[in-house]
């Protein structure tokens, strides 16, 4: 990590971002320490506009993950916004690493960079605040398939200890999705908690493609009728929200996303969740052809 002082060692002139040389983010980042509430939530919704813009990173983006690291461990107020921030200049296509160009991309550049920062974060993964860990696990999440072999193993154990232990089930299903990113395919469907057998069922429909199995869809109905209240804020790299997810990948399978869609329905249908997939899957498929 790189504190405040070191700010001015880096050429921002000779960098870009999403608005032109970025000289405006060392005084940013420095308003992220300010006891100025006003001015740090300015400084945060302008980085989120020029060192990512609309999905894009630039070369002034991965010089500045050391220094949004060392905020994230330093100011509490905002670690969960600092550690998303991190997790969504990570965000990519695990296949665009095979690519010539990955090596010499921003976005390669922001990856490097957050995983030899990322031992000075793994102690966010036991902060107190449940959005903390769950942003911190969207953040190994982020660079799961890049980590050298030795870190991979340290990250492993410590997410794998959240999966066991953590009181709040919502945290133990996020570490299940970062456990599989880091390779592990066990699907424990029989889980005790909603939230993991709902994450255990979206990997496997993720594996399978459709049409999904029927008990997969059997927990898709079960668990997937009252979404995860926070869901929307902890939006997984690659994914999008949890729940949006999860409705994408359910249009695939028409017959099932409506079998789902009804279950839903019946059960409440809460935040019209059930009426939405419905619609949904009917206008993706209103011209497919009738089965023989």
């Amino acid at each position: 990590m790189k504190s405040p002082a070191e700010l001015d060692t880096v050429p921002w002139q000779n960098l870009h971002h999403a608005y032109g040389p970025a000289e405006d983010v060392p005084q940013l980042i420095r308003a992220l320490y300010q006891d100025d509430e006003a001015a740090a939530e300015e400084a945060m919704y302008e980085l989120y506009g020029n060192i990512h813009h609309q999905g894009t990173v630039y070369p002034a983006s991965a010089p500045a993950v050391r220094f949004l690291a060392h905020a994230a461990r330093h100011v509490t107020g905002r670690r969960t916004e600092l550690l998303m921030l991190l997790a969504t200049l990570a965000d990519h296509d695990p296949s665009d690493s095979e690519y010539p160009h990955w090596p010499r991309s921003s976005a390669a550049g922001v990856c490097t960079e957050l995983w030899r920062v990322l031992p000075e974060l793994l102690p966010c993964l036991a902060d107190p605040e449940r959005p903390v860990r769950r942003a911190a696990l969207r953040v190994v999440g982020a660079v799961a398939e890049l980590l050298p072999a030795g870190l991979r193993a340290r990250v492993e154990v410590e997410v794998a200890g959240l999966y066991d232990a953590d009181p709040v089930p919502a945290v133990r299903a996020d570490a299940l999705v970062v456990l599989n990113r880091l390779g592990r395919e066990a699907m424990p469907l029989d889980s005790p908690y909603a939230e993991v057998r709902l994450a255990a069922a979206t990997l496997a429909a993720e594996r399978s493609g459709p049409p999904y199995p029927v008990e997969l869809v059997e927990v898709f109905g079960a668990d997937g009728a009252e979404p995860d209240p926070g869901d929307d804020d902890f939006p997984w790299t690659g994914t999008g929200a949890p729940d949006a997810h999860l409705t994408r990948l359910l249009t695939e399978d028409p017959d099932a996303a409506l079998a789902v869609a009804a279950r839903w329905t019946e059960a409440g249908d809460l935040g019209s969740r059930g009426s939405r997939l419905t619609q949904e899957t009917v206008e993706m498929w209103r011209d497919r052809p009738s089965s023989p």
